[in-house]
């Protein structure tokens, strides 16, 4: 039995085993032997060679590393900025210095226009054509020909806060209509904050409510924009105090929608 062969402590104490026993050693065969059993496998139209050396230099390793191939796109009919392309590229490293936005609101309540202001300040060769908007981030045929926002378009500048500190800017224009609503979606999970166009005119609507009900549920900081300030003097023909309440009443109905939402 095989337990006789070993003691307690699994050390062998069976007879002495003969590693060079004749029985066990196999002939090697000579070339020739070697070369007509290849030629008998692969038949006369294959070579077969036995190297005895390694043909391959020690300098060369074996497993060849991976070489990284940098390569840089640049497109030559960029509009001039007032800032440098190389500056941009190099706040994109610096994390700390980036902030993503969500421009959002009420469809018609001035959010592509808001962010027409930005890029005419950043922008000094895109400015508006007459009365017609410069609508920088409506890049589809039909949003142009519509004149509303259907996909969520993001665009990056680089601004300065009020201590002339230069930050980097992602902003995503999304859709008012509440059709849309998945793009806003898209864009709340990948922004840092939200900036919530209100037109003062119309005040709180039905997607306003919604917006700020998700950014209530997403925990992003709520920026609130009173935008078309100009048609309470156009249109409804307020005086400067009346103008004021309307103001009020529109930041007083917002803050409590919150309030009673966080609640």
């Amino acid at each position: 039995m095989d337990s006789d062969l070993y003691d307690e402590f699994g050390n062998y104490i069976g007879p002495e085993l003969d590693s060079d026993d004749e029985e066990e050693m196999q002939p090697v065969g000579n070339e020739e032997e070697q070369n007509d059993d290849a030629m008998e496998v692969y038949g006369e139209g294959v070579e077969a060679l036995v190297h005895e050396e390694d043909a391959q230099p020690l300098t060369e390793p074996i497993v060849k590393p991976v070489k990284l191939r940098r390569f840089q796109a640049q497109e030559n009919l960029l509009p001039e900025t007032v800032y440098k392309k190389d500056f941009l590229v190099d706040l994109t490293s610096k994390p700390e210095l980036i902030r993503n936005l969500a421009i959002a609101g009420h469809i018609h309540h001035g959010k592509t226009s808001f962010i027409d202001c930005l890029v005419e300040q950043t922008h000094p060769d895109l400015f508006r054509y007459e009365d017609r908007d410069l609508r920088y981030s409506d890049r589809l045929f039909i949003e142009q020909q519509r004149g509303c926002s259907i996909k969520t378009q993001p665009v990056t500048l680089v601004m300065s806060s009020s201590r002339n500190k230069s930050y980097l800017l992602n902003i995503f224009d999304t859709p008012g209509h509440v059709n849309f609503s998945d793009e806003c979606t898209a864009a709340f999970r990948l922004s840092d904050g939200v900036v919530i166009i209100v037109d003062v005119h119309e005040g709180m609507m039905l997607n306003t409510e919604r917006l700020l009900r998700h950014a209530v549920q997403e925990r992003l900081p709520i920026t609130i924009c009173l935008n078309k300030i100009d048609r309470l003097i156009l249109e409804l023909k307020l005086p400067p105090a009346d103008a004021y309440a309307k103001l009020k009443f529109t930041l007083d109905q917002i803050n409590n929608f919150v309030h009673y939402t966080v609640r």
